[in-house]
């Protein structure tokens, strides 16, 4: 651990002042260096590592068609400025805050068990509003979707005809 010196500076011979006695103190490293490395060793054993959190999307096969009614698609666009619409089969899109959206397709898949929905979201789109739209759609308690391109036409019955919706 420590210890302490008491050992007196070496006589001088022959008369004159008498040096004064220093002391030495050394302390010993060693037992705190062991600690820290057994605390080290500690934390790296029972830390649990955070697993990365991966969005799992089934792609179908290219041969893969399937027939769905319209009345049982759930259409979701994105727009390059970030507004969200909705609309099921032939309707008008309406607007809806994203973060709202999965009560309107809680409700719907509540009545149509057969519901799928169909994301489009512009290109120039922010990613982030893919995975909230994602999210919204699993929360909502439907797990059956597919991602789309967000066309031309997808723009204009978003906007009515009025101005750019933004295409990608």
């Amino acid at each position: 651990m420590g210890a302490v010196d008491l050992g007196g500076a070496k006589k001088k011979k022959g008369g004159g002042r008498r040096p004064s006695k220093r002391v030495k103190i050394r302390i010993d490293m060693t037992p705190m260096v062991d600690v820290a490395f057994l605390l080290l060793i500690f934390f790296m054993v029972t830390t649990v590592f955070r697993r990365p959190q991966a969005l799992e999307i089934t792609i179908p096969s290219e041969k893969a068609e399937a027939e769905v009614p319209e009345m049982n698609v759930f259409q979701i666009r994105v727009n390059d400025a970030g507004k969200t619409f909705w609309n099921i089969g032939l309707e008008d899109p309406q607007a809806i805050e994203t973060t709202e959206l999965h009560t309107v397709v809680a409700q719907y898949r509540q009545d149509n068990p057969a519901l799928a929905a169909v994301i489009k979201i512009d290109r120039k789109a922010p990613y982030h509003l893919m995975v909230d739209v994602l999210d919204e759609v699993t929360i909502g308690n439907l797990d059956r979707y597919s991602l789309a391109p967000f066309t031309e036409e997808d723009a204009f019955a978003i906007t009515g005809g009025e101005g750019e919706g933004g295409t990608s």
